[in-house]
């Protein structure tokens, strides 16, 4: 019994220390100021409304029309800086209601290729 007792002693020393050597995770908390939340409240909704656009079925169409796959067209919008992503929604802010698809889609293909010659894209292989 003794030596049973011993055993278990030197196993919950042994699980603390190596407790105590791994580390546990911790969590760190700070303070968001205001324009920082404001900030970030303003991408997600740029994001958005972007988004919604190239989720038109017409703006998908002329994806695909130009050999673009829609869905790597949206993973490319939220790859944006925020300065790129509020001049984009900008111009499509400006757009009259139910025209002006080939310009934004032009916007888009000069962000791409511009992705593309930075080398942050590999779209164009074959270039």
């Amino acid at each position: 019994m003794h030596v049973r007792q011993l055993f278990r002693s030197m196993l919950v020393l042994l699980l603390s220390v190596q407790l105590v050597a791994l580390g546990l995770p911790t969590a760190e908390a700070g303070m968001i100021r205001t324009d920082e939340l404001a900030a970030a409240e303003e991408r997600d909704e740029r994001l958005s409304r972007v988004q919604d656009f190239l989720a038109e079925e017409r703006v998908a169409a002329q994806f695909e029309a130009l050999g673009v796959d829609p869905g790597q067209a949206a993973d490319r919008v939220a790859a944006l800086t925020d300065a790129e992503l509020a001049q984009l929604d900008s111009q499509l802010q400006d757009l009259p209601a139910g025209a002006g698809v080939l310009t934004v889609l032009g916007i888009l293909f000069v962000v791409i290729l511009v992705l593309e010659l930075v080398g942050i894209t590999n779209i164009f292989v074959a270039i």
